[in-house]
Order: structure tokens, then sequence, then C-alpha cells
């Protein structure tokens, strides 16, 4: 999230601000807030900051999960907005990974949400992670392993973008330099796998839409195809939903 990557993607990601949701509803929340407390020791007393919390979907959730003080930044004022209609206990302000607007030493936990692979400088930003957690805390960090793309029923629908998507997410082995070289004193990941089913309509919204980041790069030709397909499985699987399970690997980087 460096000032370029805000000035090129800001604009985009305001236009879906209100349909971004929509994107999300099939994720459990609760889950990820109940994993952010466990793995990352977090209490009542602890102050967390949602790195690129978008509409603070997440920020809100792990809040009530942890019950904690939340923090929520993001580069985008629109999205903001959306954050600011779901709770007045969070304090919401704008801000990039690269330049956080925090004293040193002042985090017990940072959390980011499927962000990374739209961060430049992700040395730069593993750093600024550093600078403002508190010895012996933790970053969590919701994401995609690679082999784990490589299993997304998505491409098979839409085969196009899964290049793009393995160039752009961070492999294990690049998170462990980034928080290495921050001064982290270990880095682990954890592997989840949700089942999860959608329905033809709702996939085919999000793809037209674009709630979900993937489908910026894909041609028209490549969503139409994508689309019929997914319109054809409707068709010969009665109406049956379309089985997408939620693969997610939680980046822990103690400090």
């Amino acid at each position: 999230m460096s000032y370029d990557y805000s000035k090129q993607s800001g604009e985009e990601f305001a236009n879906i601000a209100d349909e971004y949701d929509k994107g999300r509803k099939s994720e459990n929340i609760e889950l990820w807030g109940n994993e952010t407390k466990r793995l990352a020791d977090v209490d009542e007393d602890s102050l967390v900051l949602d790195l690129g919390c978008g509409t603070g979907l997440y920020t809100v959730g792990r809040g009530s999960a942890a019950d904690c003080l939340m923090l929520g930044m993001d580069p985008v004022s629109g999205m903001l907005g959306k954050a600011r209609e779901k709770s007045r206990d969070v304090h919401w302000f704008n801000g990039i990974g690269e330049w956080l607007p925090l004293r040193s030493d002042i985090l017990d936990c940072v959390f980011s949400s499927q962000v990374w692979h739209h961060i430049e400088d992700k040395q730069s930003t593993a750093d600024e992670c550093g600078r403002v957690i508190k010895p012996g805390k933790t970053v969590v960090i919701r994401t995609i392993g690679y082999a784990q793309l490589h299993r997304k029923v998505v491409f098979k629908y839409f085969p196009e973008i899964k290049r793009n998507q393995l160039n752009v997410y961070p492999s294990n082995q690049e998170f462990t330099e980034y928080f290495t070289n921050a001064g982290f004193s270990s880095i682990d990941f954890h592997e989840y796998r949700e089942e999860r089913y959608q329905s033809v309509e709702e996939f085919v919204e999000i793809a037209e839409n674009k709630l979900w980041s993937m489908f910026r790069p894909i041609t028209d030709e490549g969503l139409r195809k994508g689309i019929a397909e997914l319109w054809r499985y409707k068709k010969e699987h009665n109406d049956a939903p379309v089985r997408n399970d939620e693969l997610i690997t939680l980046v822990v980087c103690r400090y």
C-alpha cells in the first residue's frame, strides 16, 4: 500500500465500497477473530491494528471476538466511510503500511486480511510492523498460500487470472524473509480449509462486479467464458451451489 498503489487502486476500491461486503458474506469472520485471539494472545487490554481494514468487516468482527481495543487503517477514504458506519467504538484513520502514523512500541497485535498482495513495498511494511509492535507481541496475516492458490475452485472457471494471483501473493519464503529482516524472532504458518458453498448467482455477481480484487485483471472474454461455465454448471447440477472452499493461511510473526 504505497502512495503509488493508493493513487492507482484507490478509485477502484472506492467504486466498489458500497458492494464490497457482498463478496465476503460467506466468510467466517468469527473464526478468524477467535484464531487471532488465540494465536496472538489478545485480551481485553490489547490494542490491535487492522492494517488495510477496508469496510471494517474484520475489524469489527475481530474486536467482538477478542473483546479488545481496535484501530482500523486503510488508504481508501470511501472504504473508511463504510467502516465508520459499522462502529463508533473503533478509531478509523487513513494511512498506508509503509508509513504507519503511530508511535513505536504501542501495539499488541497487527492483523491484516487479504492485504499483503496489494502492498508494493512489503519489506518497508514489515519494518513498520516491527517498529510499532511491542516486544514479544504478534503480527497475524490472513492470506492464501501458493499450494492453496493452485487448489482454488475459482480458477477452474476463470483460469486466466490464476497466473496474476501467483505473481502477486507473497510466498511463505518471502514472508519469512520480510519479517526476519524486520527483526521478528519467529514466523509460523497455519493452513486452514473451510468447507463453503456458494450459489451460482452469488459467484456470478462477484465476478461481474469484481468484488474480489483477483477479477481486476480479467479480460472481457475470460469473464464471459467463466460466467457461461458457471451457468452451465447450474443447469447440469439442478441448481446446486458450487463448492468453493475457503483456503486460508495465517502467517504468525512474533517480535
